[in-house]
Protein backbone atom coordinates (compact mmCIF):
# COMPACT_ATOMS: atom_id res chain seq x y z
CA UNK A 1 0.00 0.00 0.00
CA UNK A 2 1.57 3.59 -1.07
CA UNK A 3 1.44 6.17 1.66
CA UNK A 4 -2.18 8.12 1.71
CA UNK A 5 -1.05 11.04 4.48
CA UNK A 6 1.32 13.87 5.19
CA UNK A 7 1.62 15.14 8.17
CA UNK A 8 1.00 19.03 8.86
CA UNK A 9 1.44 19.54 12.21
CA UNK A 10 2.76 18.13 15.30
CA UNK A 11 3.58 18.76 18.94
CA UNK A 12 5.25 17.47 22.37
CA UNK A 13 5.40 18.31 25.55
CA UNK A 14 6.99 17.63 28.97
CA UNK A 15 5.08 17.92 32.71
CA UNK A 16 7.38 20.25 34.83
CA UNK A 17 8.29 18.61 37.60
CA UNK A 18 11.63 17.35 36.90
CA UNK A 19 12.83 13.86 38.73
CA UNK A 20 16.39 12.59 38.41
CA UNK A 21 18.05 9.07 38.60
CA UNK A 22 20.21 11.07 41.96
CA UNK A 23 17.00 11.54 43.46
CA UNK A 24 15.56 8.06 42.89
CA UNK A 25 18.92 6.95 43.96
CA UNK A 26 18.29 8.50 47.60
CA UNK A 27 14.69 7.48 47.57
CA UNK A 28 15.30 3.60 47.08
CA UNK A 29 18.60 3.64 49.35
CA UNK A 30 20.86 3.15 46.50
CA UNK A 31 24.35 4.06 45.91
CA UNK A 32 24.92 7.14 43.82
CA UNK A 33 24.72 6.07 40.03
CA UNK A 34 22.90 3.12 40.25
CA UNK A 35 19.64 4.09 38.68
CA UNK A 36 21.23 5.73 35.55
CA UNK A 37 23.34 2.37 35.48
CA UNK A 38 20.54 0.10 35.33
CA UNK A 39 18.26 2.45 33.00
CA UNK A 40 20.73 4.69 31.13
CA UNK A 41 18.25 7.74 32.40
CA UNK A 42 19.15 10.18 33.96
CA UNK A 43 15.87 12.46 34.29
CA UNK A 44 12.04 11.78 33.81
CA UNK A 45 9.23 14.01 34.60
CA UNK A 46 6.00 13.63 36.32
CA UNK A 47 2.38 15.36 36.04
CA UNK A 48 1.54 16.52 39.27
CA UNK A 49 -1.52 18.63 40.01
CA UNK A 50 -2.63 20.98 38.24
CA UNK A 51 -0.80 19.05 35.33
CA UNK A 52 -2.82 15.93 34.35
CA UNK A 53 -3.14 13.72 31.14
CA UNK A 54 -5.74 16.06 30.23
CA UNK A 55 -4.04 19.28 30.43
CA UNK A 56 -0.89 17.83 28.32
CA UNK A 57 -3.34 16.57 25.64
CA UNK A 58 -4.56 19.77 25.60
CA UNK A 59 -1.40 21.63 25.13
CA UNK A 60 -0.53 19.47 22.46
CA UNK A 61 -3.64 19.28 20.68
CA UNK A 62 -3.72 23.09 20.41
CA UNK A 63 0.13 23.24 19.08
CA UNK A 64 -0.01 20.96 16.36
CA UNK A 65 -3.39 22.59 15.00
CA UNK A 66 -1.40 25.87 15.13
CA UNK A 67 1.56 24.49 13.68
CA UNK A 68 -1.08 22.86 10.78
CA UNK A 69 -2.67 26.22 10.55
CA UNK A 70 -5.85 24.63 10.96
CA UNK A 71 -8.51 24.50 14.15
CA UNK A 72 -10.06 21.92 15.92
CA UNK A 73 -13.27 21.95 13.36
CA UNK A 74 -11.19 20.78 10.61
CA UNK A 75 -10.59 17.28 12.01
CA UNK A 76 -12.79 14.11 11.06
CA UNK A 77 -11.34 11.91 13.54
CA UNK A 78 -9.95 12.39 16.71
CA UNK A 79 -7.53 9.18 18.12
CA UNK A 80 -6.41 8.61 21.10
CA UNK A 81 -3.54 6.22 20.86
CA UNK A 82 -2.47 6.07 24.59
CA UNK A 83 -1.34 3.25 26.92
CA UNK A 84 -2.72 4.62 30.19
CA UNK A 85 -6.54 4.74 29.91
CA UNK A 86 -8.06 7.60 32.22
CA UNK A 87 -10.92 5.33 33.08
CA UNK A 88 -12.82 2.83 31.36
CA UNK A 89 -15.37 4.31 29.28
CA UNK A 90 -15.63 6.24 28.00
CA UNK A 91 -12.88 6.45 25.38
CA UNK A 92 -9.93 8.58 26.15
CA UNK A 93 -10.50 10.32 22.80
CA UNK A 94 -13.88 11.37 24.39
CA UNK A 95 -12.08 12.88 27.08
CA UNK A 96 -9.87 15.33 25.53
CA UNK A 97 -12.46 16.59 22.88
CA UNK A 98 -14.16 17.55 26.39
CA UNK A 99 -11.20 19.42 27.59
CA UNK A 100 -10.79 21.15 24.06
CA UNK A 101 -14.61 22.58 23.75
CA UNK A 102 -17.26 23.10 22.59
CA UNK A 103 -15.82 23.74 19.52
CA UNK A 104 -14.77 19.85 19.03
CA UNK A 105 -18.31 18.52 19.65
CA UNK A 106 -19.29 15.85 17.13
CA UNK A 107 -15.83 14.87 15.54
CA UNK A 108 -15.87 10.83 16.41
CA UNK A 109 -13.11 9.78 18.76
CA UNK A 110 -11.73 5.95 19.30
CA UNK A 111 -8.85 4.62 20.96
CA UNK A 112 -6.06 2.68 19.25
CA UNK A 113 -5.06 0.83 22.38
CA UNK A 114 -1.37 -1.16 21.15
CA UNK A 115 0.36 -0.73 24.43
CA UNK A 116 3.55 1.15 23.81
CA UNK A 117 2.83 1.00 20.40
CA UNK A 118 0.17 2.56 19.99
CA UNK A 119 1.36 5.43 17.77
CA UNK A 120 2.27 3.21 15.14
CA UNK A 121 -0.86 0.97 15.16
CA UNK A 122 -3.26 4.74 14.96
CA UNK A 123 -0.68 5.27 11.77
CA UNK A 124 -2.02 2.12 10.31
CA UNK A 125 -4.98 2.67 11.09
CA UNK A 126 -4.92 6.67 9.45
CA UNK A 127 -3.35 5.47 6.39
CA UNK A 128 -5.96 2.89 5.66
CA UNK A 129 -8.80 5.47 6.57
CA UNK A 130 -7.13 7.76 3.88
CA UNK A 131 -6.84 5.04 1.44
CA UNK A 132 -10.11 4.60 1.97
CA UNK A 133 -11.41 8.31 1.61
CA UNK A 134 -12.75 8.17 4.64
CA UNK A 135 -11.58 10.96 6.11
CA UNK A 136 -9.33 13.95 4.95
CA UNK A 137 -7.74 15.08 8.79
CA UNK A 138 -7.32 12.86 11.31
CA UNK A 139 -5.56 13.70 15.10
CA UNK A 140 -3.50 11.68 16.89
CA UNK A 141 -2.51 11.82 20.49
CA UNK A 142 -0.44 9.83 23.00
CA UNK A 143 -0.75 11.56 26.62
CA UNK A 144 0.62 9.40 28.64
CA UNK A 145 0.89 9.22 32.57
CA UNK A 146 2.61 6.10 33.83
CA UNK A 147 4.72 7.45 36.80
CA UNK A 148 1.28 6.82 38.73
CA UNK A 149 1.11 3.27 38.42
CA UNK A 150 4.34 2.18 38.44
CA UNK A 151 5.70 -0.20 41.63
CA UNK A 152 8.72 1.24 43.15
CA UNK A 153 9.37 -2.30 44.82
CA UNK A 154 10.37 -2.91 41.30
CA UNK A 155 12.92 -0.41 40.97
CA UNK A 156 14.11 -2.06 37.61
CA UNK A 157 10.98 -0.46 35.00
CA UNK A 158 9.73 1.56 37.84
CA UNK A 159 12.93 4.05 37.36
CA UNK A 160 12.40 3.81 33.77
CA UNK A 161 9.01 5.65 33.24
CA UNK A 162 8.04 9.39 32.66
CA UNK A 163 5.33 11.34 31.64
CA UNK A 164 4.81 12.92 28.48
CA UNK A 165 2.56 14.03 24.99
CA UNK A 166 2.68 14.32 21.83
CA UNK A 167 0.25 14.99 19.04
CA UNK A 168 0.00 14.63 15.48
CA UNK A 169 -2.25 15.70 12.46
CA UNK A 170 -2.09 14.12 9.75
CA UNK A 171 -3.76 14.88 6.26
CA UNK A 172 -4.94 12.99 2.96
CA UNK A 173 -2.06 13.45 0.51
CA UNK A 174 -1.58 12.04 -3.21
CA UNK A 175 -0.34 8.39 -2.91
CA UNK A 176 3.30 7.67 -2.79
CA UNK A 177 5.72 4.64 -2.87
CA UNK A 178 7.86 4.01 0.28
CA UNK A 179 5.39 3.09 2.84
CA UNK A 180 5.63 -0.12 4.81
CA UNK A 181 4.05 -1.50 7.92
CA UNK A 182 4.16 -4.83 10.12
CA UNK A 183 3.32 -5.23 13.18
CA UNK A 184 3.47 -9.17 14.96
CA UNK A 185 1.83 -10.49 18.50
CA UNK A 186 3.69 -13.59 20.38
CA UNK A 187 1.47 -14.19 23.00
CA UNK A 188 3.99 -16.73 24.62
CA UNK A 189 5.22 -13.15 26.45
CA UNK A 190 1.51 -11.96 27.42
CA UNK A 191 2.41 -12.03 31.12
CA UNK A 192 6.25 -10.34 30.96
CA UNK A 193 4.82 -7.13 30.90
CA UNK A 194 1.21 -6.43 32.21
CA UNK A 195 -0.94 -4.84 34.87
CA UNK A 196 -3.24 -7.11 36.02
CA UNK A 197 -5.83 -5.83 37.90
CA UNK A 198 -8.12 -2.93 36.45
CA UNK A 199 -10.35 -4.91 33.87
CA UNK A 200 -13.03 -7.51 34.39
CA UNK A 201 -11.11 -10.02 35.45
CA UNK A 202 -9.62 -8.23 38.78
CA UNK A 203 -12.18 -5.95 38.91
CA UNK A 204 -11.13 -2.26 40.90
CA UNK A 205 -13.77 -2.68 43.62
CA UNK A 206 -11.50 -6.00 44.52
CA UNK A 207 -8.78 -4.19 44.99
CA UNK A 208 -7.30 -4.38 48.70
CA UNK A 209 -3.46 -3.64 49.35
CA UNK A 210 -2.43 -6.64 50.22
CA UNK A 211 -3.73 -6.93 45.75
CA UNK A 212 -1.83 -3.93 45.41
CA UNK A 213 1.20 -5.49 42.92
CA UNK A 214 -1.15 -6.93 40.65
CA UNK A 215 -2.85 -3.16 39.81
CA UNK A 216 0.59 -2.06 38.70
CA UNK A 217 2.56 -1.91 36.21
CA UNK A 218 5.05 -4.93 36.37
CA UNK A 219 8.00 -6.23 33.64
CA UNK A 220 10.40 -8.68 33.11
CA UNK A 221 12.51 -6.95 31.05
CA UNK A 222 15.46 -9.78 30.37
CA UNK A 223 12.37 -11.91 29.34
CA UNK A 224 11.80 -9.40 26.92
CA UNK A 225 14.64 -8.79 25.43
CA UNK A 226 14.83 -12.30 24.42
CA UNK A 227 12.03 -12.45 22.74
CA UNK A 228 12.83 -9.07 20.73
CA UNK A 229 16.27 -10.72 19.93
CA UNK A 230 14.30 -13.89 18.68
CA UNK A 231 11.57 -12.08 16.82
CA UNK A 232 12.62 -8.40 16.00
CA UNK A 233 15.01 -8.80 13.19
CA UNK A 234 12.76 -10.98 10.77
CA UNK A 235 10.23 -8.38 10.88
CA UNK A 236 12.51 -5.12 10.58
CA UNK A 237 14.07 -7.40 7.43
CA UNK A 238 10.44 -7.77 5.48
CA UNK A 239 9.70 -4.46 6.34
CA UNK A 240 12.11 -3.04 4.58
CA UNK A 241 11.82 -5.34 2.15
CA UNK A 242 7.95 -4.36 1.64
CA UNK A 243 8.93 -0.62 1.48
CA UNK A 244 12.07 -1.25 -0.89
CA UNK A 245 14.21 1.04 1.52
CA UNK A 246 17.49 0.05 2.78
CA UNK A 247 18.00 0.75 6.50
CA UNK A 248 21.29 2.84 6.03
CA UNK A 249 18.79 4.85 4.33
CA UNK A 250 16.46 5.77 6.88
CA UNK A 251 16.16 7.44 10.33
CA UNK A 252 15.60 5.16 12.81
CA UNK A 253 13.15 6.40 15.66
CA UNK A 254 12.90 3.41 18.17
CA UNK A 255 10.47 2.82 21.03
CA UNK A 256 12.73 4.44 24.15
CA UNK A 257 11.88 1.48 26.12
CA UNK A 258 15.53 1.42 28.32
CA UNK A 259 18.90 2.18 27.70
CA UNK A 260 19.66 -1.70 27.20
CA UNK A 261 16.83 -2.25 25.03
CA UNK A 262 17.54 0.39 23.09
CA UNK A 263 21.42 -0.37 22.38
CA UNK A 264 20.71 -4.01 21.75
CA UNK A 265 18.06 -2.69 18.76
CA UNK A 266 20.99 -0.96 17.58
CA UNK A 267 23.11 -3.61 17.72
CA UNK A 268 21.19 -6.72 16.35
CA UNK A 269 19.92 -4.67 13.63
CA UNK A 270 23.21 -3.58 12.70
CA UNK A 271 21.67 0.58 12.92
CA UNK A 272 24.25 2.98 12.51
CA UNK A 273 24.28 5.45 15.33
CA UNK A 274 24.38 8.62 13.52
CA UNK A 275 21.10 7.05 11.85
CA UNK A 276 19.17 5.80 15.69
CA UNK A 277 17.54 8.40 17.50
CA UNK A 278 17.59 7.90 21.51
CA UNK A 279 16.66 10.33 23.79
CA UNK A 280 15.83 8.14 26.84
CA UNK A 281 18.72 9.57 28.72
CA UNK A 282 16.21 13.37 29.17
CA UNK A 283 12.90 12.31 29.46
CA UNK A 284 12.88 7.61 30.15
CA UNK A 285 10.18 5.77 29.40
CA UNK A 286 7.23 7.75 27.75
CA UNK A 287 5.54 4.72 26.84
CA UNK A 288 3.10 5.05 23.76
CA UNK A 289 4.48 9.04 23.51
CA UNK A 290 7.43 7.76 23.58
CA UNK A 291 7.55 7.11 19.85
CA UNK A 292 5.55 10.14 18.35
CA UNK A 293 7.98 12.27 21.07
CA UNK A 294 10.69 11.31 19.18
CA UNK A 295 9.25 11.77 16.14
CA UNK A 296 8.38 15.37 16.29
CA UNK A 297 11.99 16.29 17.17
CA UNK A 298 13.45 14.25 13.88
CA UNK A 299 10.78 16.25 11.98
CA UNK A 300 11.56 19.63 13.49
CA UNK A 301 14.83 18.87 12.19
CA UNK A 302 14.91 17.06 9.59
CA UNK A 303 13.57 18.44 5.67
CA UNK A 304 10.14 17.34 4.11
CA UNK A 305 10.85 13.97 2.13
CA UNK A 306 13.17 12.09 4.99
CA UNK A 307 12.51 8.62 5.38
CA UNK A 308 11.79 7.44 8.89
CA UNK A 309 11.41 3.66 10.11
CA UNK A 310 9.59 3.75 13.67
CA UNK A 311 10.36 0.50 14.94
CA UNK A 312 9.29 -1.53 18.88
CA UNK A 313 7.94 -3.92 21.46
CA UNK A 314 5.18 -3.78 23.47
CA UNK A 315 3.11 -5.67 25.92
CA UNK A 316 1.66 -8.60 24.32
CA UNK A 317 4.55 -9.66 23.47
CA UNK A 318 3.54 -7.22 20.17
CA UNK A 319 6.17 -5.94 18.05
CA UNK A 320 6.01 -2.99 15.25
CA UNK A 321 8.00 -1.29 12.35
CA UNK A 322 6.29 1.22 9.71
CA UNK A 323 8.48 2.84 7.09
CA UNK A 324 7.27 6.68 6.01
CA UNK A 325 8.12 9.80 4.44
CA UNK A 326 8.09 12.91 6.61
Amino acid sequence: MPQYFRIIGSSRRLPARCITSDELDLRLGEAPGTTFARTGVRKRFQAVEPESAATMAQAVVCDALAQARCDITAVDLLIDASLCIQQPIPCNAALIQQVLGPTAAGIPCLDVHASCLGFVAALNVVNGLFAAGSARRILVVCAETPLRGVNWDEPESACLMGDAAAAFVFEAATPRAGWAFGMETYAEGARLCEVAGGGHRLPPFEYTAEKRAAYQFHMDGKAVHKLASRHLPGLVKRVLLASGQRLEDLEVVPHQASGPAVELVARRLGIARGNLHATLADHGNLVAASIPFVLHGVRMDRPVGTRVMLLGTAAGYTQAAAVLTL
